[in-house]
């Protein structure tokens, strides 16, 4: 009696599991045209947007949910950053302007996929309907917009006033300890994760070599990760780290020159690293495997 129990525990554990894990499946193209890139480019319409930023307590951004379906293909969120600044007002009318309309505008951003708000199961480039508010199952999101509509607003990405960010040690050891599944077939990669939190997280970063550049102009560097500058011991070791083009992080990093060991004081938002998912597809012979998360985290402000 006791072993029967036991037996019913442990699929009782592993249907809770099954039931945690969230999935979505890309084309193997789409991975490899945008691995080493910060952004994507997309004619995006928007189905909602918040009529009000968030105030910036409460993280300062404007979530617009829409759709893409050429260049993306999945149920999206894209978020403008301190939303509520002067500066971003126009793009903030332009979305207001087009929202529920139908009519496709250019959208560019950082591309971000990560399980926040996902849904059970989601195909690209296969058929869904229009969001029904501002925040719809997504595991795509384009955070941070850097162009609405011809509105510029890669300067929008700096320090949130007001906002108290993560912690680095809680955020990192949550991101160490993500699994992932994937099943690669000739044409898609299939994905799945457990729903993951996290979102900006303050730290102090410290190159690994120089940075170099992405096939957008965008840059990536690798660094380990401390809690503050003071520390000894890096939290985590060998992290890519994706800055946008002509945004005021990526703008202190070239004037920098910066080199091995060069410092900065970050906020970051996570996603998967989608360069380290494709190589490790190309060269594995199993087609399906369970694995640590790779992860990436895009430069959004910096001190």
């Amino acid at each position: 009696m006791r072993i029967i129990f036991r037996i019913l525990l442990l699929l009782s554990c592993a249907q809770a599991c099954l039931s945690q894990t969230k999935t979505v499946v890309l084309k193997r193209a789409w991975i490899n045209e945008y691995k080493d890139r910060a952004t994507i480019v997309a004619s995006f319409t928007v189905d909602h947007a918040h009529a009000h930023p968030n105030p910036p307590a409460k993280d300062g951004d404007m979530h617009v949910a829409g759709r893409a379906p050429k260049d993306i293909g999945l149920p999206l969120v894209a978020e403008v950053m301190n939303a509520a600044a002067p500066a971003e007002q126009a793009a903030v009318s332009e979305i207001h302007r087009v929202e529920g309309t139908g009519n496709f505008v250019s959208l560019t951003g950082a591309w971000r996929v990560w399980f926040e708000h996902p849904a059970d199961s989601q195909v690209q480039f296969s058929d869904f309907p229009a969001a029904a508010n501002t925040n719809p199952d997504h595991s795509f999101e384009v955070h941070p917009i850097t162009d609405f509509g011809g509105e510029d607003l890669t300067a929008s990405l700096y320090f949130i006033p007001k906002f108290k960010p993560k912690d680095a040690q809680a955020a990192f050891s949550s991101y160490e300890k993500l699994p992932i599944n994937i099943r690669a077939s000739g044409s898609a990669v299939t994905l799945s994760s457990n729903k993951s939190g996290y979102n900006y997280v303050e730290f102090t970063m410290r190159l690994v070599g120089k940075p170099g550049n992405l096939a957008d102009n965008g840059m990536a560097a690798l660094a380990d990760v401390y809690e503050s500058a003071d520390d000894e011991e890096a939290i985590v070791k060998d992290i890519r780290m994706i800055f946008v083009a002509n945004t005021p992080p990526w703008k202190k990093l070239r004037q920098a020159n910066a080199g091995d060991g060069y410092e900065m004081r970050v906020l970051g938002i996570p996603r998967v690293n989608l360069s380290a998912i494709a190589a490790f597809v190309d060269a594995a012979e199993q087609t399906s495997v369970r694995r640590k998360l790779p992860y990436e985290m895009i430069i959004v402000g910096v001190k």
